[in-house]
């Protein structure tokens, strides 16, 4: 497990790899990473998920990191980027900004659709009323609609109702 700190250090480190590749990056977070630095809803988390520009040179700063301070060889991807809206980048919260790296995470708005439309963890319940209660939403109903604006088409399936309906 990453905590916050571990992060915070490997992100300086990658802001420092990119500089001496003359790389400027964004860096967006989703997922756990994102409930880690924008909202403090974790103290430590397996890996990072995020959206990165220039994706090569990032990821590849990113191992140059990850090997030189022994963390896990997947400690940050962009594995799970299909999940992002396509407009992800568009609507973001600023984290910190260092020389060569710009660390940003989407909004609360985008991470509640997300995880309400896969809640398959305890912890993406809390995350869902967490972010929720951040968004003065107090009826289903009120995420059904944020999901048809984020994502066009797209429905909560029944296991996830089921989820859902318990929360609100």
């Amino acid at each position: 497990m990453l905590t916050r700190e571990q992060l915070e250090a490997a992100f300086a480190a990658l802001s420092d790899r990119l500089a001496e590749r003359g790389v400027d990056a964004t860096a967006v977070l989703f997922g756990d990473a994102a409930m880690m630095f924008a909202f403090d809803a974790r103290t430590e988390i397996d890996h990072v998920d995020v959206a990165p520009t220039p994706r090569g040179q990032f990821l590849g700063a990113v191992r140059d990191v990850g090997q030189a301070q022994g963390l896990p060889a997947h400690w940050a991807n962009d594995q799970a980027t299909a999940k992002l809206p396509r407009d992800a980048g568009d609507d973001v919260i600023s984290l910190w900004k260092q020389p060569h790296l710009d660390v940003v995470s989407v909004s609360a708005d985008q991470l509640l659709v997300m995880r309400a439309l896969s809640p398959t963890r305890p912890e993406d319940l809390t995350d869902i009323r967490l972010l929720a209660e951040r968004l003065g939403f107090t009826a289903l109903i009120d995420v059904e609609v944020l999901i048809a604006e984020i994502f066009p088409g797209r429905t909560i399936n029944a296991k996830a109702r089921d989820a859902l309906d318990a929360l609100f």
